[in-house]
Order: structure tokens, then C-alpha cells, then sequence
């Protein structure tokens, strides 16, 4: 499987500071359980049942809600986790 990061921001890992996991996935989804299993305390920010609370990019471009955790991997590739905001 290939080495890839997943880079967590700081309104992700509150009170601690932005951090990168590096986890080997070959889907979007298997990174995501990797890094959720490596930090359990994430999993209630990140995933509610199947469904993410969380905005991903892939190398800088912003992934679809549909199909995101079936998306294929390679390695070098960077994930973003972001909190999607609402306002008006």
C-alpha cells in the first residue's frame, strides 16, 4: 500500500497544535480509518456512522462528497482534512 499523508488542522486537533499522520491507504477511506485508529479521539470529528463531517483535498483540489472514500491513492499523495464552515 502506498505512503501517504493525511494533514490534520488545528481546529481538528484542539487543544494541540496542526499535525501531519503519515499512513500507508489505497483509498481516501482506508487513510481516513488508518488515521482514526491511530488517533481515536478523531473519530467523532471525522465520521458520523459512514457519513464524514469533514471536507478532503487531495493534493490541494477538493474532493466530492460522493465517492470520496472509494478514491484511489498513490504514494507522495497528501490529504487535507477541513471543517466545513456555514454562515451568512
Amino acid at each position: 500500500m502506498p505512503a501517504v499523508t493525511v494533514g490534520l488542522p488545528a481546529s481538528l486537533t484542539a487543544p494541540g497544535p496542526a499535525r501531519d499522520h503519515v499512513c500507508e491507504a489505497a483509498t481516501v477511506g482506508e487513510a481516513l480509518r488508518a488515521l482514526v485508529a491511530q488517533a481515536p479521539q478523531l473519530a467523532a470529528r471525522i465520521f458520523y456512522g459512514d457519513r464524514l463531517l469533514v471536507v478532503v483535498t487531495l493534493n490541494g483540489r477538493q474532493l466530492s462528497p460522493a465517492g470520496v472514500q472509494d478514491m484511489p491513492l498513490s504514494a507522495g499523495d497528501r490529504l487535507d482534512l477541513l471543517i466545513p464552515v456555514a454562515g451568512g
